[in-house]
């Protein structure tokens, strides 16, 4: 059945009839001059994005992810799973340009021209669903610049908001990622326009191609082709809109009530503990089940609205089919399929693919030639989508090559299918809400009342809704777990976004559904299949770039009412075009340019070495050949990145404790590595036990560790009962407990394996970021160097003192011009006391750890070698790298520090630091914060300093509040008195 094309409103072009089904030509750009402004403008936004992301990309390598792709890029590895070969391929060839300088910097590059092309995609998106909302017919010359100007502002309000910008600067999938989503969205917009012509085909088999090439960089762009389906059906096979509308009532009402008895099912759940992996699934089976019961009964009561050509239903149906060949069907179940026939024989699998996609040809051709034109495009959409996801050949190719990074070691079909499945991060079922047993998320189970206390309050609104805030309202801070601060962009982009989405389904409710879907896909519906439980170790708003770029949209279509309700207003006034120029003008300034100002500064990264830096400073902690333990990504990655791809320090093996649970990595550990200078790390675990390798029962017990006379020599060690024993003990207790059972898990086993087969012979480093239980009961013998602990066959008499003085004091208080490839002392800390450089927490929190190597330092000074001068040294030392004006130093610190001041006769310091931490305290006895038990706690502290500085009265005022706490304390009551008689001997003399 073929539609009648809508008639072209008047003049106003309030209403279209029917947008979605207009002829191509009354959408395409109505002149020349026309095409001209749209051009120019969408050029002017491209070069302000570009330039943005250029002067505050990040120099080099950054913490988290970027150091595992840079390395990964770098020598074509095997990183994280699923991988993303198309990125690292991409990333290959900008590290074979010679410009610019940084190999890190080169990698960093790729997001900075993906981010602004994504920018630039959507300001071009815009100019065409403005055009399309407003009735697709030739503008004045005033309706085409409010038109490019609404799309610039929403375009570049995407391009400075928090969430995307920190992603564009620095080494990412989702920088690539959004850039290939937006890609999708313009062309389906293209096709939408021109989908009566005889070669619109081509614009949908690029899609195709966009889809399969995004599962190669992160599926989340994969996403994007339910919007393209859900358009294909809205403009070719929907011709009776009302009928649509009425359907769509019924979807909407059908969407309601499952979110109801969702949140009926989730309200019953109120257990305080965590369920078992059987009850957890048994709730998943419930849930569906109950869901598909409910949906079965609307959908027979409404049999009539539901089951029609122009329902809304078929629409959602087909998108749903078109997102279930992409993924899991491309993207999981035919490699699944690939193994199910051939095995792991890659061969026979090769040879079955071609032959599966000669058979999707035959079906193309025969579609043809039978006139079904359709099934014709979607067969060779199947198939174009097919080969762009034959990116990922390159995993088992490059696993094949054992690189230093070859996570899950995927060489074979089901080595692939269990990386694809990621599998290694486990399963978890994805209706019951809370399930994690783990230690770190047992507050799950006390905090929240049930399962939709849960879902609402952190998975939706802390995990989503506070990042949509974050981005369009304002960010309170870079703390973890920050919320939401007006002051920042006073909710203006976020009040034209709402204003743009009510705008959208005002005038072209289709269309705007397809955003909606979109919208609701890449924000809510991520949030709820990731099932995050609670704490995170970081912020996830970077998942939802593709959420953010439809609000954006949304944001330049509200402008774009708001131009033409002035418009509207002022027709005909001669004030008209100041009016609208100076609405125009303050659309600008309050949207992009509030949140350009706004983010700048601490989105500047462009001096910011601190990452590279500190991988490099706890590389050279360790001597030659050492193997370094690590914690997880951020002492990790920059380190693989240093290594792998600027040859520092290839001879240390650093050995990631998060990785070392799983028997890939502990086999590749024990195998010839990739490179010259390094060695592999000795074990005495048979290949066999490392493939079947598990936590097992434990008791704690002591283990003997012998030392070698030639050892004992070289450490000098002068303990009597190392000597006559020839062997030191330790006490390595459980790590977990599983029920009634006590249990180590399988990194320590493996470190127990590496202390005991080493033998002394290299150098073992636990880094200090390492947790005290990852070091199996070795904290007596740790001795501290900068920023690892080297295990040593003698024992501190006072763990304080257990360091190498002349190491770590070479190490911090000389700073090197440059760095060097091999061991050499020294650290850097470039940047940090640079008051221009934004530092996040996520810094600051990692800085803490050169600040507790500096006192440690002045420490060893004051205490064992009585050097005071020497102590005040390196305190100064550390105030000129890491300034207190820059970094804040948290109130613990301050306390020792003014502490360590006051003992080395430096009064001057004790009172400027004091100054600095008593108004923190007293905030914190306001508060009714500290702990009374600890050592640090505010009323010891402000005591301490008010008996320092001989103030009395302060001194019962503070005494008097504990006593109001803790009535008839005689200790207290006590020492009330003494003040007291002190305060009177001073008044009376």
């Amino acid at each position: 059945m073929k539609a009648q094309e809508p008639t072209v409103p008047s003049a106003d072009r309030s209403y279209p009839a029917d947008p979605v089904r207009r002829p191509a030509a009354s959408l395409s750009p109505g002149n020349v001059h026309e095409k001209l402004i749209i051009r120019i403008t969408g050029a002017v936004v491209f070069l302000i994005s570009l330039v943005q992301y250029v002067l505050t990309v990040q120099p080099s390598v950054s913490f988290w992810d970027p150091g595992e792709l840079s390395a990964a890029a770098r020598l074509l590895q095997v990183p994280h799973p699923p991988g993303g070969p198309l990125f690292l391929l991409v990333g290959r060839i900008f590290y074979m340009l010679p410009f610019p300088g940084d190999l890190g910097l080169r990698m960093n590059m790729v997001s900075v021209l993906a981010s602004a092309c994504s920018v630039l995609l959507l300001y071009l998106i815009a100019v065409r669903v403005i055009r399309a909302m407003r009735g697709g017919a030739p503008q004045s010359a005033m309706e085409t610049y409010g038109t490019v100007l609404s799309a610039a502002v929403g375009a570049l309000a995407f391009s400075f908001s928090d969430t995307f910008w920190f992603s564009g600067v620095e080494a990412n999938y989702f920088a690539a990622s959004t850039f290939l989503f937006a890609a999708i969205v313009w062309l389906t917009m293209i096709w939408h326009d021109n989908a009566d012509r005889p070669d619109q085909a081509k614009y949908l088999l690029v899609i195709a191609l966009l889809v399969g090439l995004s599962a190669g960089v992160h599926l989340m762009s994969v996403l994007g082709v339910v919007g393209a389906v859900m358009v294909v059906v809205l403009r070719k096979f929907i011709d009776r809109p009302e009928e649509s509308r009425l359907s769509g009532y019924v979807l909407l009402g059908h969407a309601v009530l499952l979110l109801i008895i969702a949140a009926v099912l989730w309200a019953g759940q109120t257990s305080s503990k965590p369920p078992g992996p059987e009850e957890a699934h048994a709730f998943d089976r419930k849930f569906i089940i109950t869901m598909v019961i409910a949906s079965a009964i609307v959908m027979l009561m409404f049999r009539k609205r539901v089951f029609h050509r122009n329902s809304l239903y078929l629409v959602f149906a087909l998108a749903g089919i078109g997102l279930f060949v992409a993924y899991p069907g491309i993207i999981k179940l035919l490699p699944a399929l690939l193994l199910l026939v051939a095995g792991d024989n890659i061969g026979i699998g090769t040879v079955l693919l071609v032959a599966l996609l000669l058979a999707g040809g035959f079906g193309a051709w025969w579609a043809a030639k039978h006139k079904q034109p359709w099934l014709h495009i979607a067969l060779l959409a199947v198939i174009i989508a097919t080969i762009g996801f034959t990116t990922y050949t390159m995993i088992i190719i490059r696993a094949h090559a054992d690189p230093p990074m070859n996570e899950n070691k995927p060489r074979t079909f089901s080595g692939l299918l269990t990386y694809l499945n990621r599998e290694q991060y486990g399963d978890f079922p994805i209706f019951k809400r809370r399930w994690s047993a783990e230690p770190q998320h047992q507050s799950t189970w006390t905090a929240y009342s049930s399962d939709l206390d849960f879902t609402w309050r952190y998975q939706i609104d802390h995990m989503f809704n506070r990042y949509l805030f974050w981005n369009f309202i304002g960010r309170a801070s870079t703390v973890q777990d920050t919320g939401v601060d007006w002051k920042q962009l006073f909710g203006i982009p976020f009040l034209f976004g709402l204003a743009g989405l009510w705008a959208h389904f005002r005038r072209d409710w289709r269309m705007a559904t397809v955003f909606a879907v979109l919208f609701i896909f890449m924000g809510y519906l991520i949030a709820f299949y990731q099932n995050q439980q609670e704490s995170q170790p970081r912020e996830r708003d970077y998942f939802y770039p593709g959420a953010f770029f439809v609000f954006s949209l949304w944001i330049a279509l509200g402008v774009r009412e708001s131009l033409g309700f002035i418009a509207r207003r002022l027709a005909g006034h001669r004030l008209a075009p100041a009016a609208f120029w100076g609405a125009a003008l303050l659309a600008v300034l309050l949207i992009p340019g509030r949140m350009a100002s706004t983010n700048y500064f601490s989105h500047d990264r462009s001096r910011n070495w601190i990452p590279w830096d500190y991988a490099y400073n706890l590389l050279q902690t360790c001597d030659q050949d050492a193997i370094l333990f690590t914690n997880g990504d951020n002492d990790t990655f920059p380190l693989w990145y240093l290594q792998d791809v600027e040859g520092v320090r290839r001879d240390v093996r650093v050995v990631c404790l998060s990785l070392a649970n799983t028997p890939w990595y502990i086999q590749q550990l024990k195998d010839k590595p990739y490179f010259a200078e390094a060695r592999a790390v000795p074990m005495s675990l048979s290949n066999a036990r490392i493939q079947n390798i598990e936590p097992i029962p434990w008791q704690p017990r002591d283990i003997d560790l012998p030392v070698p006379p030639e050892v004992r020599e070289q450490f000098a060690v002068t303990d009597t009962a190392v000597i006559n024993n020839g062997k030191i003990t330790f006490r390595m207790n459980n790590t977990f407990q599983a029920g009634q059972t006590t249990a180590i898990r399988v990194q320590d086993i493996l470190v127990l394996d590496v202390v005991l087969t080493n033998q002394w012979k290299r150098p073992l480093y636990f880094a200090v970021t390492c947790s005290p239980d990852s070091k199996i009961g070795l904290d007596d013998y740790l001795w501290f160097q900068g920023m690892a602990l080297r295990l040593e066959p003698r024992k501190a008499l006072q763990a304080e003192n257990a360091m190498d003085p002349a190491t770590v004091e070479a190490n911090l208080m000389h700073e090197p011009a440059g760095f060097s490839r091999t061991p050499q002392t020294g650290f850097k800390f470039r940047g940090i006391a640079d008051s221009t450089l934004f530092l996040d927490d996520n810094i600051q929190r990692l800085l803490l750890n050169y600040r507790f190597a500096f006192m440690r330092l002045a420490l060893y000074h004051a205490n064992m070698a009585g050097d005071q001068a020497k102590s005040l040294q390196v305190l100064d030392r550390m105030e000129q790298v890491i300034p207190r004006s820059h970094v804040p130093m948290s109130w613990e610190m301050l306390s020792d520090l003014a502490t360590s001041y006051r003992r080395l006769g430096r009064e001057d310091r004790f009172n400027e630091i004091t100054a600095e931490l008593e108004p923190i305290c007293r905030a914190m006895i306001e508060r009714g914060e500290g702990n009374l038990s600890s050592y640090y706690n505010p009323y010891r502290i402000l005591l301490d300093i008010y008996h320092q500085r001989n103030d009395h009265a302060n001194q019962l005022d503070i005494l008097n509040r504990l006593l109001a706490r803790f009535p008839g304390d005689p200790s207290l009551t006590k020492r009330i008195g003494e003040v007291r008689a002190r305060m009177d001997s001073t008044q009376h003399p």
